[in-house]
């Protein structure tokens, strides 16, 4: 399997977290989110240096001082951190749009409220062997009634559809997009400028429908959001786990 590596990323940390207020207080990004006495953004900056993704993009949005002033310029975190704010809030996908720096020929896109941990490098591996314009990590969901779900050809691994949200009743293959991308950056100039789009709902079916090839990264790693107060509690619990098993640092030196 080829290794062409994959140093840059885009970490979307701008919403608000709502549906954390009570974690939150609404006074913090979720970005920000203490998990285990660190903020959750810490590990994903961890995480990414760990596997060579150094050059990191922070799309930040509501109280986008409080983590510019904690993270700073990433040295101290061994990457080298830029900030865009984003000018008005277009979605996920719209987040991309506004970076104002150029953008590699290959990135991984990461959410600000989800808690990975991932071999990021075996997952880029498999995008440049699949030579696809997106690499999306897919799992079976413990929530599917609230889960984008993603159609696969077993045998190739590749995306053929995005069914959308089950209903109750409904017959569905529990498979759905985990929010951990690779994407080309010929991605980018797909996604509009004058209106909020997201990549599971918007960008990916519309490049799908396109011809462009998508492929799923089909892995039991982990990988759980903290978007509401329950789930938050459950990632708290398994990253104490993680980190008890290993007698210290979760992602290493």
């Amino acid at each position: 399997m080829p290794t062409t590596p994959v140093i840059q990323a885009a970490v979307l940390c701008g919403g608000k977290g709502t549906r954390l207020s009570s974690v939150t207080g609404d006074c913090m990004p979720k970005a920000m989110v203490d998990v285990c006495g660190r903020p959750l953004l810490e590990y994903q900056l961890d995480l990414l240096r760990k596997h060579g993704a150094t050059d990191v993009i922070l799309c930040t949005g509501f109280l986008s001082e409080t983590i510019e002033d904690h993270v700073g310029d990433g040295s101290r975190f061994g990457v080298r951190v830029r900030y865009t704010r984003e000018r008005r809030a277009l979605g996920t996908a719209g987040s991309l749009v506004q970076v104002p720096f150029d953008l590699a020929e290959n990135l991984f896109v990461l959410y600000g409220d989800v808690f990975v941990n991932v071999d990021l490098g075996r997952m880029a591996a498999f995008h440049a062997e699949k030579g696809g314009e997106a690499t999306l990590l897919v799992h079976p969901s413990e929530h599917p009634y609230d889960s984008d779900l993603v159609a696969v050809d077993d045998e190739a691994g590749r995306i053929t559809g995005f069914p959308g949200r089950p209903t109750p009743g409904e017959d569905f293959v529990n498979l759905t997009s985990a929010a951990l991308y690779v994407i080309s950056r010929d991605v980018v100039p797909h996604i509009p400028r004058d209106r909020s789009t997201d990549f599971v709902k918007d960008i990916f079916p519309q490049r799908l429908e396109a011809g462009a090839d998508l492929y799923a990264y089909n892995s039991d790693e982990y990988v759980h959001d903290l978007g509401t107060p329950e789930r938050y509690d459950r990632v708290c619990a398994d990253v104490r786990r993680m980190i008890d098993q290993r007698s210290g640092s979760l992602f290493g030196p």
